[in-house]
């Protein structure tokens, strides 16, 4: 009895470990909004490539002069690093506060956050590119474009 006990906590500890990160992972559809894609442009202040997701923080003048800065979310380092994306080319545009063009969804709270999906620089070279950035596929590759702000 002592040992089919043993057995059975053994397997509900194994069950609970595995279901860690699925518990810990937001869904993109529970935070941001597919039918709002932005396309914001703006300096770009800080770039942030840690795990789980990365940030992008991104000030942007408003229609009333006011600066507004916006948090939009990337994949971990791991994913923007196997696509060629590397913290060393975001140096020099953050350094320089770079007005930028960035793709992105918006969070479903109406808060200045969202995912992006792409960012292009000044000079039109693109920095990150993931699926779904404007005309690549849409909600599924979570990028955007079309909503000014």
């Amino acid at each position: 009895m002592k040992i089919r006990s043993m057995v059975i906590v053994g397997f509900a500890l194994c069950l609970c470990a595995l279901s860690m990160p699925v518990v810990a992972h937001h869904s993109f559809q529970a935070e941001y909004d597919q039918s709002k894609p932005l396309t914001l442009v703006g300096k770009l202040t800080k770039v942030v490539n840690e795990n789980p997701h990365g940030w992008i923080y991104l000030e942007v003048t408003n229609a009333n002069g006011k600066a507004i800065t916006w948090q939009l979310e990337t994949p971990g380092p791991g994913v923007l690093n196997g696509n060629g994306f590397t913290r060393s080319i975001f140096e020099t545009p953050v350094m320089t506060a770079e007005r930028v063009t960035v793709t992105a969804y918006a969070a479903r709270d109406e808060s200045k956050h969202g995912w992006a999906g792409g960012l292009t620089r000044a000079d039109g070279t693109t920095v990150i590119t993931l699926s779904g950035s404007p005309g690549n596929g849409g909600p599924g590759g979570r990028g955007g474009g079309g909503r000014g702000q």
